[in-house]
């Protein structure tokens, strides 16, 4: 069954590029790795430690969340932004170096719903706030960095928005400048930056937003799980409200 519900152009399968977001949309971490990354990295710039509390992480990318936790902190900009390479290589080596303690795991039907794109010739891309040291790891850890061409990552990008526009010229490159994009990802920052972008955006309710949060975005489409996308939706009009999971 085709979801053709809002405002789709087509079926939600008939794109010819999907870009997907990473955390709470694909996989879930049920670790901390990535966030003590984070403050193993405030804590050099700073000089003292610090965390993520008051920070906004979700929908975020990871250089925004630097920005974030050290304006919060009182840290000038020019404390720290001659260094940002060095800064994000230093977390990368530290989420590498506690691989072991990654425990990413998929989204149920997160590898169905690739599958199923993938088997109906679609280029399917990763466009994310993670860097990409962090994100291809989770990725590899769960067993679904296998089905993607091409990735969109925060490393040069400290807005989501030019993160989707990045993956999206690579996307365009490849597969022309005509094909149709359609953006899946689990926040109202997703939604956002696919509108400023005019791509298409499935909003997927398995992160920290609810059904109506993510509605209040207008996406193209919002369903509760991938699971309605590859066995279509439980109801057959109407966006059910359902109770968020927690996940970065």
């Amino acid at each position: 069954m085709s979801l053709r519900r809002r405002g789709l152009s087509r079926p939600w399968d008939g794109f010819d590029v999907y870009l997907f977001d990473i955390d709470g949309t694909l996989l879930h971490c049920a670790d901390a790795v990535h966030y003590f990354a984070f403050c193993d990295a405030l804590q050099a710039i700073a000089g003292r430690p610090l965390t993520l509390e008051g920070v906004t992480a979700h929908g975020n990318t990871d250089v925004g969340i630097l920005r974030d936790a050290l304006a919060l902190a009182g840290v000038e900009d020019a404390a720290w932004r001659p260094n940002l390479p060095a800064i994000q290589e230093q977390m990368c080596c530290f989420v590498r170096g506690r691989e072991q303690e990654i425990c990413a795991e998929a989204m149920p039907f997160a590898a169905e719903s690739l599958e199923r794109l993938r088997s109906r010739g679609a280029l399917l891309g990763v466009a994310t706030g993670n860097l990409r040291g962090i994100g291809e790891l989770k990725l590899r850890r769960c067993g679904l960095w296998k089905y993607f061409s091409f990735a969109g990552w925060s490393d040069r990008w400290e807005h989501r928005a030019d993160v989707f526009a990045a993956a999206a010229a690579e996307a365009r490159a490849v597969a022309g400048t005509s094909a149709s994009i359609c953006v899946v990802g689990d926040t109202p920052a997703d939604i956002a930056a696919a509108r400023y972008h005019n791509l298409a955006i499935i909003a997927v309710a398995t992160g920290v937003y609810s059904i109506a949060e993510l509605n209040a975005g207008e996406p193209d489409l919002c369903v509760k799980s991938l699971k309605e996308l590859v066995d279509g939706p439980a109801e057959a009009t109407g966006l059910a409200e359902t109770r968020p999971s927690v996940c970065r």
